[in-house]
């Protein structure tokens, strides 16, 4: 089996869902992954191999945030010019590496590629929700129609909260199928010895890991405030560069760190030192569906969850996890998180949870599709 699959993010960004996916699928299945180009980001010009997976970067139609560089891709002429250039680009990749062919499946995460990709062939073509994928930042003119285009010609979606289940639903009657997200139990359930990184700081910690540019700075004063015994650890990339030195007001506080980017091979190793996990994101329209992968990562450290209420899958794990519905509820949830010593629970959830099993199921689903082609 041959799948294309065109991605949101660059393979080497983060361990995110497609990471975890994609090389658990059958290793008989041959993937082509195609990532975005990413200005200052190393990109894949060339195929590189990752066992049977194909990475190729692909220059194409992206949303910029600076809103200049918007207006001026927004143009039609503009964006017909640049959808060209990739289409040939990529027809190039499809025909070099073996890839062009009618007897292939389609997975779209990046709504950019919607359109192209909802006129190409194949047996199956799906479509990845893991995020309202409309609600990042200012979206460019073509976004939802591609997107609705792709969902019109689709078998199926995949979905991670009911709530993206009822954005695909607004935009297409597609078949929609539960996904969701989760963990490499093992790797972050066995035990690791405490990073060099972290000797220096003498208090407990309270941390956090993911993407910086999704935090509530206010949250994280508010908390940094009310507990000064405790170091706040931050841990991921900033999205935005030089986002950590703009946020004056948390990275002049003595117990507030940031130690960046950790590879995701040592990144148990830090959240094993946390005394609490945070869950510490702004409430917006991309939130409101969120089920991140972070969560089960923590609980399978057996750490205690401290989180904002932001979807009805994280309001329907309060016996696992601690949900808050204010700014204050957080501060009285970390509290009480600090004396839960309930490991057990915790890592019994993140297990049901793990990447091999989530992997199998939509590997059966893609069969069962295709079978029917």
């Amino acid at each position: 089996m041959k799948l294309v699959w065109f991605s949101e993010i660059r393979w080497d960004y983060m361990t995110t869902r497609k990471q975890q996916i994609l090389p658990r699928l059958p290793k008989e299945w041959k993937i082509l992954f195609v990532e975005p180009y990413t200005f200052g980001k190393s990109m894949h010009w060339l195929p590189a191999k990752r066992d049977n997976i194909i990475v190729v970067g692909i220059p194409f139609l992206k949303n910029y945030s600076k809103p200049k560089l918007m207006a001026f891709a927004n143009r039609k002429p503009v964006q017909l010019v640049i959808e060209s250039f990739g289409y040939i680009w990529l027809y190039f990749w499809l025909i070099a590496l073996g890839f062009y062919t009618k007897k292939r499946v389609i997975g779209l995460s990046s709504v950019n590629w919607g359109r192209i990709a909802s006129r190409m062939k194949a047996d199956v073509k799906f479509y990845d929700c893991n995020d309202n994928h409309l609600a990042f930042g200012v979206n460019p003119v073509w976004a939802e129609p591609f997107l609705q285009k792709f969902l019109g010609h689709a078998d199926f979606a995949f979905f991670v909260s009911p709530e993206l289940e009822s954005f695909i639903k607004k935009l297409a009657p597609v078949k929609t199928i539960t996904l969701g997200n989760g963990v490499e139990f093992d790797h972050f359930a066995t035990p690791k010895p405490k990073p060099v990184a972290m000797e220096r700081f003498g208090k407990p910690v309270l941390g956090y890991v993911g993407a910086m540019d999704w935090l509530d700075i206010n949250l994280i004063e508010k908390i940094a405030n009310h507990f000064p015994e405790y170091e706040i650890i931050l841990l991921g990339p900033e999205i935005s560069p030089g986002w950590w030195n703009r946020q004056t007001s948390v990275s002049s506080m003595k117990n507030s760190h940031y130690l960046g980017k950790i590879p995701y091979a040592d990144l148990p190793a830090y959240v094993q030192q946390f005394r609490v996990a945070l869950i510490p994101f702004v409430c917006n329209e991309l939130t409101r569906a969120l089920n991140p992968n972070k969560l089960y990562e923590y609980c399978a450290t057996g750490k205690p969850v401290v989180t904002m209420n932001y979807s009805s899958t994280i309001d329907n794990l309060r016996q696992i996890i601690y949900v808050s519905d204010s700014i204050d509820e957080f501060i009285r949830n970390i509290e009480q998180a600090l004396t839960d010593e309930n490991t057990e629970r915790r890592q019994e959830f993140a297990k049901q949870h793990d990447w091999s099993v989530i992997a199998e199921k939509m590997a059966e689903t893609i069969r069962n599709y295709r079978k029917q082609a």
